[in-house]
């Protein structure tokens, strides 16, 4: 009896059947869920100026990232620079505003993308603008509307939910600019997929930050430590990276 009771149990190769079936699964179901984020982030927050146009200027304002300790491109680096010049139309007037300071190490962020872009990606440098003092998300867009106040559509490229952040940021410190967003040409179906799962789950962290602050608004408020304002609901803004 005791020989049959052996022969039921799963053998080792079974196991191992059992426990890759199980983590390709979750992978895939990983993978899965920051394609579907970063696919809804792509087309949010933007203005009328996403319906295309015929003519005018077009800003696409691409967001720093750090270097690595060397100084060469960071794969996400390499990968905004990629959105960024895709999202510019060749056949019309406009340009890339690169920002981003030197926020870890000595490698100014917009300097360093810019120059992947000249070097590696065909874009001429009469094409490229830089904003070389942001060191958080906010201060991207603040340091760039100087910049791109002008432009008749503006693009923001990033990985799409960091660009919708930033959009969102765009809409609340300058919301006649932010009717002027047009969509990046920032979702392709599994690009940089690993890539995708890191940045959605930071950006899934910041939604969360955020929405825990305008939670916390009215109970501020109450407390006589908040004005009920937009301002004051907008200070609530994670603004730190």
């Amino acid at each position: 009896m005791a020989g049959v009771g052996a022969d039921r149990r799963p053998g080792a190769a079974q196991l191992a059947t059992a426990a890759g079936a199980l983590i390709a699964v979750g992978a895939a179901t990983v993978v899965g869920v920051a394609e579907w984020a970063h696919r809804r982030a792509s087309g949010r927050l933007l203005g009328p100026g996403a319906a295309p146009e015929p003519a005018g200027t077009v800003a696409v304002v691409v967001l720093g990232y750090p270097a690595t300790a060397h100084g060469a491109t960071h794969p996400l680096q390499r990968w905004r620079c990629r959105i960024g010049a895709r999202s510019l139309p060749k056949d019309r007037d406009g340009f890339l505003v690169f920002t981003g300071s030197a926020v870890h190490g000595p490698w100014v962020e917009a300097e360093v993308m810019a120059a992947y872009a000249r070097e590696h990606l065909g874009v001429p440098a009469d094409r490229i603008r830089t904003e070389t003092r942001a060191r958080t998300t906010w201060q991207n867009i603040e340091f760039t509307i100087p910049m791109i106040e002008n432009a008749d559509r503006i693009i923001i490229a990033s990985d799409p939910m960091h660009a919708a952040r930033a959009r969102r940021y765009l809409r609340a410190q300058r919301p006649d600019l932010a009717e002027r967003l047009a969509p990046a040409d920032d979702y392709r179906f599994l690009e940089r997929w690993w890539l995708k799962i890191p940045t959605a789950a930071h950006e899934s962290a910041a939604i969360t930050r955020r929405r825990a602050g305008a939670a916390a608004a009215p109970v501020l408020h109450r407390m006589g430590m908040l004005p009920r304002s937009a301002a004051a609901v907008a200070a609530l803004e994670d603004r730190s990276d």
